[in-house]
């Protein structure tokens, strides 16, 4: 248990925070190293090599059934939700969801602490997505009031919790599987390292962006170009953490100011269900931040695409359909699956299993 309020948890910086979290759930991009990275990346990759296998999936589906997820999800999703449940699946969970808080206690008032108490006494993971930044710190330290343990390795271990998205403020398995597209991308010309990324669209409320800018201090000589509109620009905590951790960045006004020297451009849409003052119509995009075929002739041949999704008028329709192995937004949504599966498989410290059975299958 932990010898701390709620209050006195949600209080501590993110970086205080994760000292506690450790490996027992995944709620901050800053809890993970480069060795921590790396090895996700591999274990992806052997989930994957070893699914497509003769019996290799029958192996992948053992590793996890006699465990319960609920997916609690009480924001909009369609693709987390389908890859985290995918992902649950082929490791042979049993699976549960909550999608509408009408259904749910919490339309009568329940606390969030409260049914969460509730959830990890049926269920063995929980994995939620909420518009409340703190939703998945509260249900962490939940988690480790509680009395209920699960032995996992020889060791009594509170029921683990994975944000799947909280508030306009992080999203860290969407940031491990952007990685992971990274590094895929860019292994034929030496990786991540050295690499400059322009991060286009809404950067003051988007959390996939956010997440992954603060994996970068995992990575050496990388620069950081934001394009956004003033009012959509990176946040000044961003910035400083940026700072503290000597990655360049700079901020831009198009598109087209560094098309030409990036090696990968990360579009994202605008956040507009935060605005208080939205009005049911969504905010389109600027012509200076909507990524064109023309922008694509002029990307180096070396550079990849992103985009988390889902995504309005900030790419050109054209630019789905074209025949150019850059456009990776396709394969990043299917690598989240991927990597969702590593993520999981970690926690329950099913990771050695995955990785022996795949040195064995390579042999």
């Amino acid at each position: 248990m932990m010898e701390m309020t709620l209050a006195d948890f949600l209080s501590l910086p993110d970086a205080v925070k994760v000292r506690y979290i450790r490996d027992f759930a995944i709620l901050y991009s800053q809890q993970f190293s480069r060795e921590d990275l790396d090895a996700y990346c591999r274990l992806a990759d052997a989930c994957r090599f070893l699914h497509r296998q003769p019996g290799g999936a029958n192996v992948m589906s053992q590793l996890l059934r006699h465990r319960m997820a609920l997916n609690f999800f009480v924001q909009p999703s369609s693709r987390t939700f389908m890859s985290f449940n995918t992902a649950q699946a082929y490791l042979g969970m049993n699976r549960m969801s909550v999608r509408d808080v009408n259904i749910s206690s919490i339309s009568k008032g329940e606390s969030l602490v409260d049914s969460v108490r509730t959830f990890i006494s049926y269920v063995d993971l929980v994995v939620m997505r909420h518009s409340d930044e703190n939703a998945g710190a509260a249900a962490f330290w939940t988690a480790m009031q509680a009395h209920r343990r699960l032995r996992i390795e020889e060791q009594d271990r509170p029921v683990p919790i994975i944000s799947g998205g909280s508030g306009s403020q992080q999203h860290p398995t969407q940031a491990l599987l952007d990685i992971y597209t990274l590094d895929k991308a860019l292994e034929p010309i030496g990786g991540i390292d050295g690499k400059s990324f322009m991060l286009v669209g809404d950067l003051a409320r988007g959390r996939t962006v956010r997440s992954l800018s603060y994996l970068m201090k995992n990575y050496r000589g990388v620069q950081l170009f934001f394009a956004a509109p003033e009012r959509y620009q990176m946040r000044a905590d961003l910035l400083e953490f940026l700072d503290r951790n000597e990655i360049s960045w700079q901020m831009i006004g198009s598109i087209s100011e560094a098309i030409d020297v990036v090696d990968a451009v990360y579009m994202t849409r605008i956040q507009d269900e935060y605005d208080h003052l939205a009005t049911g119509k969504h905010v389109p995009a600027t012509k200076e931040f909507v990524f064109t075929m023309n922008h694509l002739r002029r990307m180096k041949q070396t550079a990849c695409l992103l985009h988390p999704l889902p995504k309005r008028d900030e790419i050109d329709p054209e630019v789905d359909y074209v025949e150019d192995p850059r456009v990776m937004y396709w394969r990043q949504e299917r690598n989240g699956m991927w990597m969702r599966v590593a993520i999981i498989a970690k926690l329950f410290k099913v990771d050695g299993a995955i990785l022996d059975a795949y040195e064995s299958d390579e042999m």
